[in-house]
């Protein structure tokens, strides 16, 4: 997940907060538009019923037991979520999972669960929908007064599709458009988010969140890529880090924030960093 703008570093948080084209992804070149080749977007799948269930101490999953690759193509969530938010930019958004993955005895992610989880960090106090409160004006971005709701559609037509894929796959799709993930990080490139499977059951060695917490950060990461930020520094020792921030690289002084608000609906910001 090397969140930079291109490289997902470990997406932990920390380089779940670098993407640029990357958010937990890969380098930032992953803005580069690749087809998005595989992609069954009516495949039959529980919508998010199944609820993410977090448990208050999750089994880490080895790397041993983590598949590596799988069919390379996609089963969508199918269905409409709610409206999340009331921003002024509606970001319709579907939710796939990789076709194949043998889970063994790791609990699945099917669409539904993955799909849940996602509405879930959207819709968190502190996340992109707080901007309908907190407009975010970055003239570095060009942005003046924005604000964003989202919803999760089944259909084909979308604004950015969100992708839980083994490391080969991420590896492929990603490479396609020169962003190398190394095999754990997550990317951004066009209209696709690539959320690395690995990262998603481990989270980021040696970054001290939790794994639902790393989760947030490297959907927060990603979907701060396709709003259109770039990768962020620390803006000051001991300052929450922005969720732009690779922080699963490092963290420069700031603490871990996996959030683009903090709880006073100040926007976490910081100076741009080159990717």
């Amino acid at each position: 997940m090397r969140i930079n703008g291109r490289l997902l570093v470990p997406i932990s948080l920390a380089v779940m907060l670098a993407t640029a084209g990357c958010g937990t992804s890969a380098p930032a070149s992953g803005q580069a538009d690749v087809p998005l080749s595989g992609v069954t977007a009516q495949d039959s799948d529980p919508s998010p019923s199944d609820t993410p269930t977090s448990s208050p101490t999750p089994e880490i999953p080895t790397d041993k037991q983590i598949p590596t690759r799988a069919a390379g193509t996609f089963t969508t969530a199918s269905g409409n979520g709610r409206v999340i938010g009331k921003g002024k930019k509606r970001v319709r958004y579907s939710v796939s999972v990789e076709k194949g993955i043998a889970w063994g005895d790791i609990p699945a992610w099917k669409p539904g669960r993955f799909a849940a989880s996602i509405e879930q960090v959207l819709a968190a106090p502190n996340g992109w929908a707080t901007s309908a409160q907190h407009p975010v004006t970055n003239t570095a971005v060009d942005l003046t007064r924005a604000s964003w709701s989202f919803q999760r559609v089944g259909t084909s037509t979308v604004d950015v599709d969100v992708r839980l894929a083994t490391p080969r796959t991420v590896d492929r799709l990603c490479g396609a458009s020169g962003v190398d993930t190394e095999g754990v990080y997550s990317c951004k490139y066009g209209k696709t988010i690539m959320i690395n499977l690995r990262r998603w059951l481990q989270g980021s060695p040696g970054y001290p969140v939790s794994i639902d917490e790393y989760h947030a950060g490297v959907i927060n990461h990603e979907f701060g890529h396709f709003l259109g930020f770039a990768h962020m520094k620390c803006g000051g020792r001991g300052k929450p880090a922005p969720v732009m921030m690779t922080q699963t690289m490092g963290l420069g002084g700031c603490v871990p924030n996996v959030s683009p608000f903090v709880g006073n609906g100040q926007f976490v910001s910081g100076p741009w960093a080159p990717s």
